[in-house]
């Protein structure tokens, strides 16, 4: 009988680990970080209404995976409908995810969004970790004002 407990709960488990697209297949879900459920996520085309005056705000959000550090996996950048992608960086620097081969796929995000001007080092410090030239990494000379996540939690489909 406890062995059919446990099959059962270990089964039930396994199915919380994928989910149907609209066409109804699988996909299988990656958590990395803090586990969260991702129902009720707004989608990134949201984020301008959804921050609205404010500075920061506690949000669940799904994109598509723009980017990757592809030195340790410490941030990504998701793709917006505005073409400045949004950088999301890691809790405590708590965790990470893959360096590379999660590009173009969905992720979904728990944490804070931030409002803030990102310094020039800091930006050169990004685009070298992503790969950028020299000549481009020279090429940033001024701060930028832009929205930034600081996630507790990530989810990415595969």
């Amino acid at each position: 009988m406890n062995k059919i407990i446990l099959l059962s709960v270990t089964v039930l488990i396994l199915m919380g680990c994928t989910k149907k697209d609209p066409a109804g297949e699988q996909k299988s879900l990656k958590t990395y970080g803090e586990a969260f459920d991702s129902a009720g996520s707004s989608d990134i085309s949201n984020l301008s209404s959804l921050m609205g005056n404010l500075d920061s705000v506690a949000l669940t959000l799904t994109a598509q995976i723009e980017k990757t550090c592809a030195v340790k996996g410490c941030w990504m950048q998701l793709k917006t409908d505005n073409g400045n992608p949004l950088r999301v960086t890691f809790k405590d620097y708590g965790f990470f995810i893959p360096k590379s081969g999660v590009e173009g796929k969905v992720a979904t995000i728990k944490g804070y969004c931030i409002k803030q001007e990102t310094s020039v080092e800091e930006l050169q410090h990004y685009a070298q970790d992503a790969g950028e030239s020299p000549e481009y990494i020279a090429s940033i000379t001024s701060p930028k004002m832009e929205f930034n996540f600081v996630a507790s939690g990530v989810i990415i489909e595969d």
